[in-house]
């Protein structure tokens, strides 16, 4: 994972966020099967998003790649090894977005719960109970998407965010 650290300030109270963006382990080998040897190591392949390559690079000995999971979950995002390019779809399995354990989900996915260090917990669970991790998220998210910051969680933000996450 990668982490970037992004200040703001709301209300005039200062925040700084980490957001935490997850990647995608994909694996090219000759045989199904988890065992030695079968991964196709030392192939080129391009990363393309929307058609147009954001990067590149050669399978590691195992022949596995890295993925933006970010980029995967948006759509559009598509492999090119062996002069072929694969679409990537990835669908989550997650509790509706009425719900706030599947908002948490995509909270969390957005990068938003990581953000607020609150407690000793560094990837808190989705589990549905509303703390100040995930108080913070929401405003955060709400701001982000130019909606009303009141820590309300309206259907116009349970929209934004399905749009958001991609489910």
């Amino acid at each position: 994972m990668s982490t970037t650290v992004v200040s703001r300030i709301l209300e005039g109270l200062p925040h700084t966020n980490t957001i935490v963006l997850p990647k995608l382990r994909i694996r090219f080998q000759i045989a199904a099967g988890d065992g030695a040897n079968i991964g196709i190591a030392g192939v080129k392949y391009q990363i393309l998003f929307s058609g147009v390559p954001m990067s590149e690079g050669v399978t590691d000995p195992n022949g596995e790649i890295i993925v933006p999971l970010v980029q995967a979950r948006a759509g559009n995002c598509s492999i090119k090894i062996f002069d072929t390019e694969y679409p990537v779809q990835i669908t989550p399995n997650w509790e509706a977005v009425d719900t706030y354990q599947g908002m948490q989900q995509r909270l969390d996915h957005l990068g938003y719960m990581h953000g607020h260090l609150m407690d000793a917990t560094i990837d808190p669970a989705a589990d549905g109970n509303i703390n100040e991790r995930t108080l913070h998220a929401v405003n955060d998210f709400l701001w982000d998407s130019d909606l009303p910051v009141d820590g309300e969680v309206t259907s116009a933000m349970r929209t934004k965010l399905t749009s958001s996450a991609g489910v």
